[in-house]
Order: C-alpha cells, then structure tokens, then sequence
C-alpha cells in the first residue's frame, strides 16, 4: 500500500523543517560550549556553520519540491532526501570545527542518526555514516595539509571506525523495527480496508437478500440457512388486483416508478414487523413469520396480522398520492395468511441457492389470497385458533382450496380486538354442561344453536308442567 505523492511531499517538507530546526539547536549548543570554555570553536566557524546549514536547508527543500531528488530515494519512508547528502558535510565540519568537545558532540551525531533512521531505512543510513567519515577524513587531511591543526589521524580513523560499526548495529536494528513497524501499518490497514468492504457489501446485500439471512450469513450461521429444518412458521402472500390492467394503461417507465414506491412502503413495513422478505413475484409478495430466526408461532402469526392490517391501512395513503400524480388507478390489495409447518431451508444448485418456504401449508396461504376479495386479509382456521381472543374475525366457512385434500375452515380478518374477551362461554350444572365459543360460530351455527336452546326450553318445560 504506497503513499500518495501529496502526502509524501509534505511529510518530506516537514521532516526538513525539523532537520533544519535540528541544526539551529546544535548551533545553540556549539555557542554554550563555547561561553562554558568546552570547545575552542571560533565565532567565523559558527558563521560557517550556521551558513552551511541554511544553504543545505535551502537546497534541500528546493531540489524535493521539485521532485529532483526521486533518483535517491531508497524507500517510500526516505523522507530527508536529499538532505541526507549535505548532513553529513555539515556535521562533519561541526565535529572537528568543536575541537575539545568532539566527544561530547560525537553523542549528539550520534542521536542525529538515529533520529534519520526513524525516518530512512537501512541503505540511507549506512550511506549517510560512510559519507560522513569520508567529509570528517577529507576536512582533517585538508586542515593538516594547511597546517591549521594538529590533529592525530589515527585516533580519529579508529573513532570513525567506531562510529561506522555502531550506526552499523544501530541501523540493521531500527530497520527491523522500521520493517515490523511498516508491516503492521499495512495489516492494520489491509483490515480497514477489508472492513470497510465487508460493510459496503453488506449494505449491497441487503438491497438483495432479506436481512435476516444476511445477519445470519454474517454471524456465520450458514448451516442454519443451508440446512432444511420442520418448523411451523406464518406464511403471508399478497397481490395487486387488476394489476394487468394497470400494466396495459401505464408506460413502463411509469410502472416501474409505481412497483417501486409500492413496494418501497411494503417492504418497509415487513421490516419494522420483524419479517423475512421471501420473494417478489411480479406484483406479488411472500414473507415468512419464524425463519430464518426462530419465533414462537403465535408471535409470528400476531405480527403477521399486525403486519397485514398496517399495509391495507397504508395503501390509503399511497393512493392518494398515486390520484395526485395524475394515476387514475387505485391500487387494491388482495392478502392471504396461514400458519403452519414447512420445510424451510436454501434449494438450488452449488452455484445458486434460494431461501424459502416449502410444504402444503404455503400452499394453502397462496390459495387464501387468490380467494380474498379486493383489500381483503384472508387467514385460516390455524392462524385463528393459534391467536384465540387476540383478533377480530369473520367465518367465512370451509372452503376446499386447490391442492389440500381437506377442507379449510377460512376467517376474514376485520381487525385485532381492542379488549380482552372471555373465548368460550361456559356453564354445567346437573344434567348439562355446555361450552359455546361464540367467535368461532358462523352465521348459520348461530341460527341452530338457537334453534336447538330454543327446543331444549320447550322440552325443559314440558318436563315441569307433567
């Protein structure tokens, strides 16, 4: 992972501020050793030194602005090039310009070196050290050629020497560091990064597969959705009624834009209800109550109904905004709702699965929508008996739905009841004992139950008149 060229260009420029603020700080010393009457340098030698630093500064930025310095760059960290190439000169020059206090600079070089290998690896630094040995050499060979000083060759041959093996060690070390250092910048990094596509995939997934599956995919609970499990769930199906004469009026661009704003607030709503989005078909929707994540079944089923009654009570509002926008069509919404056990789990091939519902009991929620009327919920006998005083419901009769070989006892949803009422009325005493639920009796069970307490009276009677 390499760094941008404008971010690199300001680290090198600020890295030559320091370097150059360094060279003031030595100065500062170099002028307290001298008051203190450590070193004999003179003040034409600080005049010197302070010049050199500040054309070498000078230089420096001006040749790395220009980018004339990418021949010597060794690595992306190889921030101080090319200043690297007049350090040396100048501390060279400082070194012997101490005369007596060469030993207590010799630290201060020292420290200058390491602080350039946080900065450069292993080659900037052994280029540097053997640079600056052959300056401090060159400038005592030319001073004693001159005569200005007398100064042993040997014994500083042997301190460079020293110097060379100790920037040596020192520079194989940090750049192990520095190598550690770079790695672990670029794992952590690396992870950010793979984070932040996982997130962006996540999201991307989402606009595909339900939520749920891709919670369960993400906390690596495949098996649970590869897996085919018994579980009795709340099936849900929906359609537009009419929706082919919708298609024929409208031009597909303007039926596109309507599936979408339907579908948008459906979908909407199956989420806040905690449902999973099994599939769109055309102008039609399939949600499961209970898978993937399990649910007790008489939760699921009172969230699906929750669930239906929300979407009838908002297709009201989207219709008229439809009316407004110059669609003269109303969209109706036929809804059926079952519950029972299904084989829930992914079929396909290797290379593309879908997870769904099967089993007669989805059957029988497909063919409850086809039954319901325009704007009706239709539920079955399972889904009511299961919720028990929870609603308010309409026995519609047994039905016999394609597919099932037994009839369907079928209820029209009206809504959820408001207050708790008793299910079943229950008396007994000696010689009866009856128990009536009175929301499970149609219409026509209500006539004869009256018909029959009605002869029961009579023949209670006639018992008391003999």
């Amino acid at each position: 992972m390499g760094i941008d060229a404008a971010s690199l260009n300001k680290r090198r420029e600020q890295a030559l501020w320091m370097a150059y603020l360094g060279w003031l700080m030595t100065l500062a010393v170099m002028v307290v050793l001298r008051a203190l009457g450590y070193s004999d340098i003179s003040r034409g030698q600080l005049v010197v030194f302070l010049a050199l630093a500040t054309i070498s500064h000078a230089l420096s930025l001006t040749v790395a602005r220009l980018g004339w310095d990418r021949w010597c760059r060794f690595d992306p960290h190889f921030v101080l090039t090319p200043n690297w190439l007049l350090f040396a000169p100048i501390a060279a020059y400082g070194y012997y310009a101490l005369g007596s206090a060469r030993d207590i600079m010799l630290v201060g070089w020292l420290m200058g070196l390491f602080f350039l290998a946080g900065y450069v690896r292993f080659l900037g630094i052994a280029l540097t050290a053997i640079w600056y040995m052959i300056c401090y050499l060159v400038i005592l060979i030319w001073s004693q050629y001159r005569g200005a000083s007398e100064v042993d060759l040997l014994r500083e041959l042997i301190r460079c020497l020293v110097l060379l093996t100790v920037c040596g060690f020192f520079a194989i070390l940090l750049d192990r560091f520095a190598a550690q250092r770079e790695h672990l910048t670029h794992s952590i990094q690396a992870l950010r990064e793979k984070d932040q596509q996982i997130t962006r995939l996540n999201r991307q997934l989402a606009k595909f597969i339900p939520a749920p599956l891709v919670e369960k995919l993400a906390g690596d609970e495949l098996g649970s959705i590869l897996n085919h499990q018994r579980r009795k769930i709340t099936i849900f199906f929906s359609d537009i009624t009419a929706f082919s004469t919708i298609t024929d009026a409208l031009e597909p661009e303007e039926l596109a834009g309507l599936l979408n704003d339907y579908f948008a607030e459906m979908i909407a709503i199956v989420a806040s209800f905690g449902g999973t989005l099994d599939k769109l078909m055309g102008d039609g929707m399939m949600v499961l109550f209970g898978a993937p994540s399990a649910a007790e079944p008489a939760d699921g089923a009172w969230r699906c109904l929750q669930m239906a009654l929300t979407m009838q009570e908002r297709l009201r509002g989207l219709n008229d905004q439809l009316w407004t926008r110059g669609i003269p069509y109303r969209l109706r919404v036929r809804m059926g709702i079952n519950t029972g056990l299904a084989i829930v789990g992914s079929y396909g091939s290797d290379t593309w699965m879908n997870y769904t519902a099967v089993g007669s009991q989805v059957n029988i929620a497909a063919r409850l929508q086809q039954l319901a009327e325009p704007g009706q919920i239709l539920i079955s006998h399972s889904t009511f008996a299961i919720l028990d005083d929870r609603l308010e419901a309409e026995q519609l009769g047994e039905v016999q739905l394609k597919g099932p070989h037994y009839p369907v006892r079928v209820y029209r949803l009206i809504g959820l009841a408001r207050e708790w009422q008793p299910p079943t009325i229950k008396a007994c005493g000696p010689g009866y004992r009856v128990s009536i639920e009175p929301r499970l009796l149609s219409r026509e069970d209500r006539e004869r139950l009256h018909r029959l307490l009605g002869e029961l009276t009579s023949a209670a009677t006639g018992v008391d008149e003999s």
